[in-house]
């Protein structure tokens, strides 16, 4: 008979919980086996606890047989960025996209460096509705992860530990109908889990039993590890008011130091009470549930019942478990306070829960995109075989077609090359003959280039004021024709806007010649002065069919008309020409 159990994890912060469990014909969870590993040293200390965290999930995995077994775990609050968002009326096919919107906003990091997820809260009717986001570092959680699967246990989700204990909680506890307050008193943190019918809200506060043992072995003088024995074998909470002090000196002081660090933890509940009555508009508690290692400590409950003058008991998550006959029942009731998480997760894979989170560190989502696309592959694999087979049958009909043309097609390829040698000499000859042509039509068609450009610099002169004195075609910036001493014109030098040490750029313009317009005249006495020469210049500019934009620093040489003995004043330009005539001879 195949198993039907599934197992669960609590990667607590320094103690880490597992279970086995199984479904019952009526849905109930039935406990088959759990057991805890410790892990020693001060959980706050970051660079120890993933290798403290594989020994520990390599010794449950051990114990309670998991290796193989794919399993749901939960990671502690404090690991988890959590926020309860109320959002206003929307369509439900756009809450994804408005979720996704808010969590940009909300996360404080970028939204593809976190895994989140998020899951409405309360009832939908209303005008708001509240939306819990959780997200993690993508980094931090395969981390996790890793230690996780090295023990040879594969992942199916992973679930954060207050919504754990809520949908725990609302299973064992469906006759609470008033508003309460899980105190989840874990080792490095505790977790506040507010239920107020079908809505829930947590906090993290960062006091927890490492808080605690920190406390009493600064105080007394001890390392971690003694002060932690002594909290867990001797400690408890010492009570208000007058009170028979302990005949241990150290006892009574250690229980004096945890009652003030409780209270300093009750200080942060008063306040977190607060902010979920100012805030987000919940009712106070009305009862108290302690749940976690902490909820252990002699007096505890006490304290708080002191302290809020309300009824607080032991959260009990086993209420509404039936226990295995091979479980010792004694001992899962003296451990029930630490095992909300584990049944919260329990119920997750038993079935449907209030607040369902689920975090997928890569490899799991990997995982279950490549399950997906696995019937898919198989058939495509049946398909890409059954088109192989009829390839094989349709190459080889195929092969004997084509070996019977073979001989007949070279045959016919002889025939074929020597028709293509005399087709090639052909085009050779012909491209010959069309490059001399083209060399004639070109001589042919610029002959009225010089008429539309003398045309063109004459319809631009708008009065007398200005005349051309001399017109002269430069090739890359050098003189085409001998100077007026007959000597040859001097060494082109390079176009405006051609940088002189930029070599290819002058193999650019040694390979395609620039050519370029000089203009030279002579401008007379005129009221409107030297802007008769720019006019005329920034004229021809616009004649973009002949001339090209010329460079920006490139400017005409006027001559100031300043002198009260000269009739007329200097002046020059040049513009580069759009067409590349063939200039030469």
């Amino acid at each position: 008979m195949a198993d039907s159990s599934f197992a669960v994890l609590n990667l607590g912060s320094q103690r880490v919980g597992g279970a086995v469990f199984s479904k019952a014909r009526n849905g109930d969870l039935i406990l088959k086996a759990f057991d805890f590993a410790e892990m020693h040293g001060d959980p706050s200390v970051e660079a120890t606890r993933l290798p403290q965290l594989r020994i520990a999930v390599l010794e449950l995995a051990d114990k309670l047989k998991l290796k193989g077994k794919t399993v749901w775990y939960a990671i502690p609050g404090h690991s988890v960025f959590t926020r309860f968002v109320k959002l206003p009326p929307f369509d439900t096919d756009k809450a994804d996209q408005i979720v996704e919107f808010e969590a940009r906003q909300n996360v404080p990091f970028p939204i593809n460096e976190v895994i989140w997820d998020y899951e409405f809260i309360g009832d939908e009717g209303g005008s708001e509705r509240e939306v819990a986001l959780v997200a993690i570092k993508a980094d931090a959680l395969n981390d996790v992860n890793d230690q996780v699967e090295s023990a040879g246990i594969k992942v199916a989700g992973v679930d954060l530990a207050p919504l754990a204990a809520y949908n725990a909680f609302r299973y064992a506890y469906p006759d609470v109908e008033e508003s309460a307050l899980i105190i989840d008193l874990g080792a490095r943190s505790t977790n506040l889990v507010f239920v107020e019918g079908s809505r829930v809200f947590t906090r993290n506060i960062l006091v927890g039993g490492s808080t605690l043992t920190g406390n009493i072995g600064k105080e007394l003088g001890m390392n971690f590890g003694d002060a932690e024995e002594q909290k867990r074998s001797r400690g408890y909470v010492a009570p208000g008011g007058a009170y028979e002090p302990n005949e241990d000196e150290v006892v009574d002081a250690m229980a004096k130091i945890m009652r003030n660090t409780m209270t300093r933890l009750h200080g942060e509940i008063v306040r977190t009470i607060n902010y979920y009555r100012g805030q987000q508009g919940g009712a106070p508690p009305r009862r108290f549930f302690l749940s976690g290692g902490g909820a252990q400590a002699a007096l505890a409950v006490e304290f708080f019942h002191e302290k809020f003058n309300l009824p607080v008991e032991i959260f009990n998550p086993l209420r509404g478990v039936q226990v295995d006959s091979r479980v010792n029942r004694a001992l899962a009731d003296d451990n029930a306070s630490s095992m909300a998480e584990l049944v919260g997760l329990g119920l997750r894979q038993s079935g449907a829960c209030p607040v369902e989170v689920e975090l997928l560190p890569d490899s799991v989502s990997s995982a279950r995109d490549s399950a997906r696309r696995a019937p898919f592959l198989l058939m495509a694999t049946a398909c890409l075989f059954a088109a192989l087979g009829v390839g094989v049958f349709y190459f080889n009909r195929a092969k004997l077609a084509v070996d019977n043309h073979l001989s007949s097609a070279d045959k016919e390829y002889g025939e074929l090359d020597r028709d293509d040698k005399l087709i090639k000499d052909y085009d050779k000859q012909l491209t010959l003959l069309q490059g001399q042509s083209g060399q004639l039509e070109q001589a042919v068609n610029d002959r009225s280039y010089w008429s539309h450009l003398l045309n063109m610099l004459n319809s631009k002169f708008e009065n007398d004021f200005i005349w051309l004195t001399q017109i002269e075609v430069l090739k890359n910036g050098g003189a085409m024709t001998p100077s007026l001493g007959g000597a040859t014109a001097a060494a082109a030098t390079p176009p405006p806007g051609l940088a002189a040490n930029n070599a290819s750029a002058l193999q650019a313009a040694a390979a395609e010649p620039q050519y370029q317009l000089r203009l030279q005249g002579l401008y007379r006495k005129n009221d409107s002065g030297q802007e008769v020469v720019y006019k005329y210049y920034n004229d021809l500019k616009t004649v973009t069919d002949l001339f090209s934009a010329p460079p920006a620093e490139e400017k005409p040489e006027v001559e100031a008309g300043l002198e009260e003995d000269r009739y007329a004043y200097t002046f020059k330009f040049r513009l580069p020409l759009v067409k590349g005539m063939k200039f030469d001879k």
